[in-house]
Protein backbone atom coordinates (compact mmCIF):
# COMPACT_ATOMS: atom_id res chain seq x y z
CA UNK A 1 0.00 0.00 0.00
CA UNK A 2 1.26 3.47 -0.88
CA UNK A 3 -0.14 6.69 0.57
CA UNK A 4 0.85 10.33 1.00
CA UNK A 5 -0.09 10.62 4.69
CA UNK A 6 -0.45 8.16 7.55
CA UNK A 7 -2.56 9.31 10.52
CA UNK A 8 -2.06 7.49 13.82
CA UNK A 9 -5.33 7.24 15.76
CA UNK A 10 -8.94 7.17 14.66
CA UNK A 11 -10.28 9.52 17.32
CA UNK A 12 -12.07 12.78 16.52
CA UNK A 13 -8.89 14.62 15.49
CA UNK A 14 -7.55 11.79 13.33
CA UNK A 15 -10.84 11.22 11.55
CA UNK A 16 -11.35 14.96 10.98
CA UNK A 17 -7.84 15.33 9.56
CA UNK A 18 -8.41 12.34 7.30
CA UNK A 19 -11.63 13.84 5.94
CA UNK A 20 -10.08 17.27 5.37
CA UNK A 21 -7.12 15.74 3.53
CA UNK A 22 -9.47 13.59 1.44
CA UNK A 23 -11.44 16.68 0.37
CA UNK A 24 -8.16 18.26 -0.79
CA UNK A 25 -7.31 15.16 -2.83
CA UNK A 26 -4.55 13.97 -0.50
CA UNK A 27 -4.37 10.19 -0.08
CA UNK A 28 -4.27 9.13 3.55
CA UNK A 29 -4.63 6.12 5.80
CA UNK A 30 -5.81 6.11 9.41
CA UNK A 31 -4.18 3.52 11.67
CA UNK A 32 -6.22 2.63 14.76
CA UNK A 33 -5.58 -0.22 17.19
CA UNK A 34 -9.29 -0.60 18.10
CA UNK A 35 -11.96 -2.06 15.82
CA UNK A 36 -14.08 0.18 13.58
CA UNK A 37 -17.20 -0.72 15.60
CA UNK A 38 -15.45 0.26 18.84
CA UNK A 39 -14.32 3.62 17.49
CA UNK A 40 -17.68 4.53 15.95
CA UNK A 41 -19.64 3.48 19.04
CA UNK A 42 -17.74 5.72 21.48
CA UNK A 43 -19.22 9.08 22.34
CA UNK A 44 -16.23 11.42 22.40
CA UNK A 45 -17.65 14.93 22.71
CA UNK A 46 -20.48 16.42 24.74
CA UNK A 47 -20.02 20.01 23.64
CA UNK A 48 -18.49 21.22 20.39
CA UNK A 49 -16.90 24.65 20.30
CA UNK A 50 -18.15 27.04 17.61
CA UNK A 51 -14.88 26.80 15.68
CA UNK A 52 -15.02 23.01 15.60
CA UNK A 53 -18.66 23.04 14.46
CA UNK A 54 -17.61 25.37 11.64
CA UNK A 55 -14.75 23.00 10.76
CA UNK A 56 -17.21 20.10 10.59
CA UNK A 57 -19.18 21.99 7.95
CA UNK A 58 -15.97 22.70 6.04
CA UNK A 59 -15.20 18.96 6.18
CA UNK A 60 -18.71 18.21 4.87
CA UNK A 61 -19.60 16.13 7.92
CA UNK A 62 -21.89 18.44 9.87
CA UNK A 63 -25.26 17.23 8.60
CA UNK A 64 -26.00 14.96 11.57
CA UNK A 65 -24.77 17.65 13.98
CA UNK A 66 -27.20 20.13 12.40
CA UNK A 67 -30.03 17.63 12.46
CA UNK A 68 -29.61 16.21 15.97
CA UNK A 69 -27.51 18.74 17.88
CA UNK A 70 -28.78 21.37 20.24
CA UNK A 71 -27.52 24.94 20.29
CA UNK A 72 -26.02 25.89 23.65
CA UNK A 73 -26.65 29.53 24.53
CA UNK A 74 -23.91 29.70 27.13
CA UNK A 75 -23.59 29.53 30.88
CA UNK A 76 -22.82 31.48 34.00
CA UNK A 77 -20.68 30.49 36.98
CA UNK A 78 -21.55 31.92 40.37
CA UNK A 79 -19.81 31.60 43.71
CA UNK A 80 -21.61 32.48 46.95
CA UNK A 81 -24.34 34.20 44.95
CA UNK A 82 -21.86 36.39 43.07
CA UNK A 83 -21.66 36.01 39.29
CA UNK A 84 -17.99 35.38 38.47
CA UNK A 85 -17.84 34.18 34.85
CA UNK A 86 -20.18 34.42 31.90
CA UNK A 87 -19.96 32.85 28.47
CA UNK A 88 -19.21 36.33 27.11
CA UNK A 89 -16.04 36.52 29.26
CA UNK A 90 -14.93 33.09 28.09
CA UNK A 91 -15.53 33.96 24.43
CA UNK A 92 -13.56 37.17 24.93
CA UNK A 93 -10.70 35.27 26.62
CA UNK A 94 -10.51 32.69 23.83
CA UNK A 95 -10.30 35.50 21.27
CA UNK A 96 -7.98 37.97 22.98
CA UNK A 97 -5.91 35.59 25.17
CA UNK A 98 -4.89 37.79 28.12
CA UNK A 99 -1.68 36.94 29.96
CA UNK A 100 -3.62 35.18 32.70
CA UNK A 101 -7.03 33.46 32.67
CA UNK A 102 -7.68 35.24 35.98
CA UNK A 103 -8.02 38.45 33.96
CA UNK A 104 -11.46 37.39 32.80
CA UNK A 105 -12.53 35.94 36.17
CA UNK A 106 -13.67 39.25 37.60
CA UNK A 107 -17.36 39.70 38.46
CA UNK A 108 -19.55 40.63 35.51
CA UNK A 109 -23.18 41.69 35.30
CA UNK A 110 -25.76 39.58 33.52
Amino acid sequence: MKTQVCIIGGGPAGLMLSQLLHLKGIDNVVLEKQSRDYVLSRIRAGVLEHGFAKLMHEAQCGERMDREGEIHDGFYIAHQGQLTVSVAAIRWWSTVRPKSPATCMTPVTA
